[in-house]
Parts: structure tokens; sequence; C-alpha cells
């Protein structure tokens, strides 16, 4: 535990700008059961992504980055519940907060992810829309396209809470 809340903090200060005011820590619980924010991103193969494109589908959005630990922990779980629940309606969105796409396609082709990975290098969707204080930072979207749960640091994504939580948006 205290090696996650050590590595979390490091994320923090690093994530953080140096001069910028970043958003305060309750404002992320303050877009919960509301609709999620829209946005257009590319991706790592220079197409436009928007989230809107995924309408009427649950949806789990990760903010995360390459130099970051536990973000690169937990992807592997995340993969292996988007590929488990895709079938039946679920999609998972990777939002990178590197600067550099170099970086985050070199991270990509060692480790394979079979969902989207959009790019935030300038990090506006993730600290103005969805108050992202720290990475990794994800939400739960369900089917009205409403932010169900916020999760703050790494998560096995396919332990049988989560697990139960993702069925639970697909009924």
């Amino acid at each position: 535990m205290i090696k996650y809340c050590c590595t979390l903090m490091l994320c923090l200060l690093l994530a953080t700008n140096a001069g910028a005011v970043p958003p305060a820590p309750w404002e992320a619980d303050e877009i919960i059961g509301k609709t999620a924010p829209d946005f257009t991103l590319k991706t790592l193969d220079g197409k436009t992504f928007s989230l809107s494109s995924l309408k009427g589908k649950a949806i789990l959005i990760n903010f995360w980055a390459t130099w970051c630990p536990p973000c690169v922990e937990e992807l592997p779980s995340m993969n292996k519940l988007y590929l488990k629940y895709k079938q039946n309606g679920f999609e998972v969105v990777a939002v990178d907060l590197d600067s550099s796409l170099a970086k985050v396609k070199q991270f990509v082709a060692k480790n394979p992810l079979n969902f989207v990975v959009a790019l935030d290098p300038d990090k506006h969707v993730a600290k103005k829309l969805y108050k992202v204080t720290a990475q990794p930072t994800s939400y739960l979207i369900n089917i009205e396209g409403k932010i169900v749960k916020k999760y703050l640091g790494s998560v096995d994504w396919f332990d049988d809470s989560a697990q139960k939580e993702i069925q639970e948006l697909l009924q």
C-alpha cells in the first residue's frame, strides 16, 4: 500500500506542470452522476477519436502515462477485461498523458493493447474535462453516458469486483 501511495504521489508531482494550478481533488467527484464530457483526440495511428462515437456502450476511460508504474501495472488486466466483455458492448479508452508520441508508440509496440489509445499531450481533456489530479485515474460510464464511478490509483481490472461492476453496467 505504501509503495502505491508513494508512486501515486510521484506520478502526481511529475504530471503537474510547474506554475499550473491543477484541479482540486474533490472536483473529480463533482462529475460523478453527470453526462461524461465528450472529447476528440488523436489516436496512435493519427486518426481522430471522439468519445461520442461510443454512444450506447459501457465505457472505461483510463488516464495514464508510460512513465507511471501503477498505470503500466494495471494495463494488462484492463486489456484482459476488455477482451472478455467487448462483445457485450464494453469499450476501454486509454487516454495517454505523455508528451511524446514516439514513447507511447514504443510502449504499445512492446505491450500490445487491444483498445483505443488516445493522446492528450496538453492534458486538456484530463485536467479540464475530467478533473484528473493523478495517474492512473479511471471512470466508468454507463450506457446512458453518465459517469457512475471514479477510480484513483491502480486497479486489478480482472478481479471479481471489477468484473461484477462491468456486468452490472452491461445489463
